[in-house]
């Protein structure tokens, strides 16, 4: 066991999508946003509830019933990932500005 390799694979595009900055300041700041009106409006943070744990199971649901044709597919998907982590690169080369945080992308205009 000692001598095998961890083969590690690169992060996919969806995650690396989630973890640029400007998406996850986004992110975080529309979820301060989300939490903050729920604790405003008790009517609404009820309804919310029942939303999230509906949309919970049916994600759950979703997942389980998708995995025999995610697993068919996953070659296609790779490939996929594949062209997607492509694009991200040239994106990120790009247009600087996707790897900066909100803040620093709206700074500019609040001065």
């Amino acid at each position: 066991y000692a001598s095998m390799a961890i083969v590690s694979r690169p992060p996919s595009a969806a995650a690396r999508l989630a973890n640029l900055p400007v998406v996850r300041s986004a992110c975080a700041r529309l979820s301060v946003l989300y939490t903050g009106t729920k604790s405003r409006h008790p009517g609404l943070k009820s309804a919310c509830e029942v939303l999230e744990s509906s949309v919970t199971a049916v994600g759950r649901a979703a997942c389980y019933r998708a995995s025999p044709v995610i697993v068919k597919l996953e070659p296609q998907i790779s490939y996929a990932n594949d062209v997607a982590c492509k694009s991200l690169d040239w994106l990120e080369a790009s247009f600087s500005v996707i790897v900066s945080s909100t803040e620093q992308v709206t700074f500019p205009f609040l001065v």
